[in-house]
């Protein structure tokens, strides 16, 4: 039927006509509608991604966690069976598991998308017995497992209020590892090109830390995480400083085992000690008042008027009477004493101690120095059961980790450890650190600074006669803020605004400082944590750092309290 038909009029039919030649022509979407579209379109699609992400982050902490439960309940499991932990774990289960007496590998099943690569280490020789173990996503977000801690990831553990660095003491292998930050999922960078030890007084043996690692330990106030320890560069100047590097039976190259008159001795190395080199010495005492030493000393020319020296050992033992001293002699070129320092009285139990005695300022005509263990005023019929390992003589004024040496002095380079300063404001932040008073063995120990040089930097230390220190130095400004001193663990903070003065915190305490903070100039991408990084190597800590968290804003008082809570207890 024609359209004209049903409307009477030419009129009416010329409006109807209008009417759908306009609903034809307006028939599609105009660009604001299709703009309004997209935008929601974007938003809902934006939601769905930030959904997804949050649960898949959640799925794969809650992976790691896993695992590292399961981890650490089969490892306990398998010592208990054998007496030891397995030398090596597995993740493909299918494989025909070795007949053996003595089973040495365990397999443990892991998520998909989680790994344990090459990270376990174990040691059965210690008392107790040690393991490490860190399990890695394909993310790279990772988790950590050892003996004596509970399973730790530490993005679960970032600290509060959005830092833009947490950097976190982790092992990586048996009383090694590194800082990992929780944020960028990265390691810090640690640069010694040769290997170190460290001692670890809970299990009261040394352990092995590779080159371009750091020592690790758990933390000595027995709370969970762990710490690590950089140190300055140093030299052991005792040769042969422990039994194995010489003829098995005693020392012979620059040391000597004498006054013990009547007596005869037995010596042994003793198993599962640094490499088997601890020595062990038992007699009955012969006659009265009578003495036992073992002394060694340094090359010629190695020690100069003024130097600091120090010496150090460690001992376990008994005897039914006399009395163990450690000393350290000046010698000048001629080789005759020219003073003596000695520490007295040291009490022997049947457990490791480390004992060391410091000799600062040596005498004039100084030229080399002398280690000397003595045991004297043994009573005839004593029964002396005296062991000891990694003798050290350095330079400087409190020991640090034992150096091995043979017939050579060994030279151990410093724990340079360097981290990006990305996202980082030279105007405004906040530092806060995890650590242990050094107690004054180091004149400024570094926790961390930033700058370019002694007129452009920020430093956050201890000082060797109060506390916590802050000095910032830019524009020539400097303000600075310290605390009285502390003791044991810590949790210290400094935060700043150009323009104000900055204000260091400590338990919750805090105290400003009188100048005003200038805007760090021309600060660098990169920096230290636990030394100098003004002068590469120097500086150094010398003691426990667990944790290093930096905002990118001065946190209010009330936010660093807050930040201060959730972290000075370890992850």
């Amino acid at each position: 039927m024609k359209l004209k038909a049903i409307f009477p009029t030419s009129t009416t039919y010329s409006k109807a006509r209008q009417t759908l030649s306009e609903r034809s022509e307006s028939k599609g979407f105009t660009i604001v509608e299709l703009l309004v579209v997209i935008v929601v379109i974007g938003i809902l699609a934006a939601i769905t991604i930030v959904s997804y992400t949050g649960i898949s982050n959640k799925a794969t902490l809650a992976s790691i966690q896993s695992d590292l439960d399961n981890a650490s309940r089969q490892l306990r499991l398998f010592q208990v069976d054998n007496m030891a932990y397995p030398t090596t774990i597995s993740t493909d289960c299918s494989a025909s598991p070795t007949t053996t007496t003595a089973p040495t590998n365990l397999c443990i099943k892991v998520s998909p998308g989680n790994s344990f690569g090459s990270s376990y280490t174990a040691n059965n020789t210690t008392s107790p017995q040690t393991y490490s173990l860190n399990l890695t996503n394909t993310n790279s977000t990772i988790g950590y497992l050892t003996n004596d801690s509970k399973p730790i990831i530490p993005t679960n553990s970032v600290a509060p209020l959005n830092p833009v660095a947490d950097w976190l003491a982790i092992p990586t292998g048996d009383h090694y590892g590194n800082f990992y930050d929780s944020i960028t999922k990265t390691y810090a960078t640690v640069t010694r090109t040769t290997p170190k030890t460290i001692y670890d007084p809970n299990t009261q043996h040394i352990y092995d830390v590779p080159a371009n690692k750091l020592g690790i330990n758990p933390r000595s106030d027995g709370k969970n995480g762990s710490e690590a320890v950089i140190e300055e560069a140093r030299t052991n100047y005792l040769t042969n400083s422990y039994g194995a590097a010489n003829d098995g039976i005693k020392w012979t190259t620059g040391w000597s085992e004498n006054n013990y008159t009547g007596a005869t001795l037995n010596n042994s190395l003793v198993a599962g000690v640094y490499g088997n080199t601890a020595w062990r010495t038992t007699w009955t005492q012969a006659s009265n008042n009578q003495y036992y030493e073992n002394y060694g000393k340094s090359g010629a020319s190695t020690f100069a008027t003024g130097d600091n020296a120090v010496t150090g050992f460690w001992v376990k033992g008994s005897t039914t009477g006399g009395v163990l001293r450690l000393g350290l002699y000046a010698r000048n070129v001629s080789d005759v004493t020219i003073g003596t320092i000695q520490f007295s009285t040291v009490t022997l139990t049947g457990s490791w101690q480390y004992v060391s005695v410091a000799y600062n300022n040596l005498p004039v005509g100084t030229d080399h120095c002398l280690t000397e263990m003595l045991l004297n005023g043994i009573p005839i019929g004593a029964t002396v059961d005296l062991t000891r390992t990694a003798f050290q003589l350095e330079k400087g004024a409190f020991a640090t980790s034992y150096i091995p040496t043979t017939t050579t002095a060994v030279t151990r380079n410093a724990d340079v450890v360097t981290i990006p300063t990305t996202n980082w404001s030279s105007s405004a932040g906040t530092w806060i650190a995890v650590a242990t008073d050094t107690l004054g063995t180091n004149l400024n120990p570094n926790l961390i600074g930033w700058g370019t040089g002694s007129g452009n930097q920020y430093n956050l230390f201890t000082h060797m006669s109060n506390g916590p220190y802050a000095q910032f130095v830019s524009g020539g400004v400097d303000a600075s803020a310290v605390f009285s001193r502390l003791a044991s663990y810590f949790t210290a903070s400094v935060a700043w605004t150009a323009g104000s003065p900055l204000t260091l915190y400590c338990g919750g305490t805090s105290q400003n400082s009188s100048n005003n903070v200038s805007a760090l100039t021309t600060p660098p991408v990169t920096t230290g944590i636990g030394r100098n990084p003004y002068s590469t190597g120097s500086g150094n800590y010398n003691g426990p750092i667990q944790r290093i968290v930096v905002y990118g804003s001065a946190l209010s008082s009330s936010n660093i309290s807050t930040a201060t809570a959730a972290i000075q207890n370890g992850p």
